[in-house]
């Protein structure tokens, strides 16, 4: 019978060279499939319809009857050419077993079938061949090998495989380009310039034609993903090509202002002032970084001393424009993307060092014994639960290069090498319930989160210290807000029952205006405080997940649809409400209790060996469900 697929009845076609020209590039060079509506007679098809469609009988008969599997067709075409672009396994080995020639090149492009299987993405038959003997280092007519053809068309797992098989990261082309110059003009995922990058690949390397390097071919494309991921691995900026244009004039070639705006953040160039000693300290990235630490913590700071001044209010004016002009001229100077990763964890540091200071300094005496022996040990144990939550390992996922391209083979020889199951950036299979974070750029196992408060993401290995931490510190926020009020009860000359809630308001904003700032600082962290804890301990402890997962387990296939019942999972993690807690915790209660451990870097498999019943975990509206 027929199978219901539509082969590819035309061959590769196209000028590669023709990509070289920066200013016209041409179209792509694939030429796409003709499909073929109408079903034809296998028993009437020719040798090549019928390897084109998969017919192993129809071939066989052929071949007993006198073909020459290596004679070519009208077009230059071998048999092993059409079953390898069409991803006919039987038929390969069949035309193998006959002596085909593997490396036999042919076609408009004068290439091989291995050619063909890597432009069309096809894994398997690149595996294949490879085990048969094929040859991935020959070019093509255009100066292409398999590596090269591989990143033009950003089949990613076929560029692991090849690497890991041997193939060199920095082969040139016949025309002097490069696997990552390729991927950087022509992939727009991360995925195979991330790859190549982090197995060594050189991103300041120059074609021959051109002297484009890297950065050149990204941003000839606007290729801001393939220009970050160059940038961090040390790619040069400021490198000239033929016609003496950095990556910069490229960019302000194509009137492409984002882009030009980046590269300016990356080399650290100045925009409001030229003088040398200020334009030395902008392009020095760590001055940049602790301008970008210090400015949250004074305006923090201003803030709250700005109204506590015993000054007249015209004065206070005037310095709050004097904070706001040197605020924004210190972002238009000095800040660049960083910020965004650097304020969360300078808001906590500050908020933190200013509550405990204002309670030593003002509050404490206002304070029972009690409340103040509470507040300093919930303190010192929230201090404590900070520091592990942000420098302990979160369960990053290590492994060894050698370990990288065994997995790879393996994978990829297994068939399983996708992009679901494997981290192009750490080369690694991943493990069950595991996430690339590309913050911290590295897998964490039983990925929850990157927490921007600490720093650091929340995986296995720190999961329960971030929980923790939000325990102590809601009571530390609790008993600051109280002894706020202990405060305001004591040296202000109004009261909530007596005056109303706007002439209280406006009274102690006036008594103590820092007082008041402070308070306002701790029920807005008391709020977020509230919400996420709560969040944590209902998915981890009632439900049995992540947060990552809970957001996406659509996409995980360890978690089955509920038949007939729409945006319901199985959750194969869940032990109970109870196990949930000693597993999560490590609780052990003098051998009572017997923690389930897993090593969540090595777990591969849902299968923990557990008797517990299954829960039906519901996205929408957090139902749970008992599966008998």
């Amino acid at each position: 019978m027929m199978e219901e697929v539509k082969p590819y009845p035309v061959q590769p076609s196209g000028e590669t060279l023709g990509y070289y020209d920066p200013h016209n590039p041409p179209a792509d060079s694939i030429t796409e499939p003709k499909s073929e509506n109408a079903k034809t007679d296998p028993d009437q098809m020719d040798i090549v319809k019928a390897t084109q469609y998969g017919m192993i009988d129809r071939v066989r008969k052929l071949v007993d009857e006198g073909y020459d599997v290596n004679e070519p067709d009208p077009e230059n075409v071998t048999l092993l050419h059409w079953a390898a672009i069409n991803n006919r396994a039987e038929i390969v080995r069949y035309l193998v077993s006959k002596e085909a020639i593997l490396d036999k090149l042919g076609g408009d492009l004068n290439s091989t079938p291995l050619h063909w299987a890597v432009r069309q993405g096809h894994l398997p038959m690149v595996v294949l061949l490879m085990q048969y003997g094929a040859d991935p280092s020959l070019r093509d007519g255009e100066g292409c090998s398999g590596i090269h053809l591989a990143c033009q068309f950003a089949h990613t797992p076929i560029v692991a495989y090849l690497i890991a098989k041997g193939q060199d990261v920095n082969m040139i082309d016949g025309n002097g380009m490069t696997p990552l110059m390729w991927s950087s003009y022509k992939a727009f995922s991360m995925d195979p310039t991330r790859l190549l990058l982090t197995v060594g690949a050189n991103p300041n390397i120059q074609d021959k034609k051109f002297e484009n390097g890297a950065l050149h071919w990204a941003a000839v494309q606007g290729n801001m993903a393939a220009i970050n991921c160059l940038v961090k691995f040390g790619a040069d900026t400021y490198m000239e090509n033929k016609s003496h244009q950095t990556c910069m004039d490229l960019a302000k070639l194509r009137r492409n202002g984002y882009l030009i705006m980046r590269i300016k953040e990356f080399r650290g160039e100045a925009e409001v002032d030229n003088s040398t000693i200020l334009k030395r300290l902008k392009s020095n990235k760590t001055v940049r970084k602790r301008v970008m630490q210090i400015v949250p913590f004074l305006v923090i700071f201003l803030m709250g001393a700005i109204p506590q001044l015993s000054q007249p209010w015209w004065v206070k004016l005037i310095a709050a424009l004097c904070t706001y002009g040197v605020v924004y001229t210190l972002f238009r100077t000095f800040f660049d993307h960083r910020f965004g990763e650097l304020v969360s964890l300078c808001i906590s540091f500050s908020t933190k060092f200013f509550l405990h200071t204002t309670y030593a300094y003002f509050l404490w005496p206002h304070q029972s014994l009690l409340h103040n022996v509470i507040f300093f040990a919930s303190s010192v144990c929230m201090y404590y639960q900070f520091w592990a939550t942000m420098k302990r390992d979160p369960g990053v996922i290590q492994c060894s290069q050698e370990d990288r391209k065994r997995t790879i083979i393996e994978l990829a020889e297994t068939g399983q090498l996708e992009l679901s199951k494997f981290c192009t950036t750490c080369l690694i299979k991943r493990p069950i319930r595991s996430k690339h974070c590309s913050h911290c750029d590295r897998c964490v196992a039983r990925f929850d989160h990157h927490c921007p408060w600490v720093d650091n993401c929340i995986g296995s290995g720190n999961h329960h210290h971030f929980v923790l931490y939000l325990t102590a510190l809601l009571p530390c926020l609790v008993l600051y807000f109280y002894a706020c009020i202990n405060y305001w009860s004591e040296e202000c000359t109004t009261s909530f029952e007596e005056d109303g809630f706007w002439a209280y308001l406006g009274q102690i904003m006036s008594c103590s205006p820092w007082i008041f700032w402070t308070s306002l600082n701790s029920l807005l962290h008391m709020t977020w405080v509230i919400v996420l804890l709560a969040s944590q301990l209902f998915q981890m402890i009632w439900l049995g997940v992540t947060t990552n997962e809970r957001l996406n387990m659509s996409r995980y296939t360890h978690f089955e649809q509920v038949p007939d019942k729409p945006g319901k999972f199985i959750n194969p993690f869940d032990r109970g409400v109870v196990k949930n807690c000693v597993d999560f915790f490590g609780l052990r209660c003098l051998g009572l209790c017997r923690p389930l451990k897993i090593n969540w870097g090595r777990q591969f498999t849902t299968d923990l060996t557990q008797s517990s019943s299954t829960t039906y975990v519901s996205v929408s509206n957090h139902e749970n469900y008992q599966f008998v």
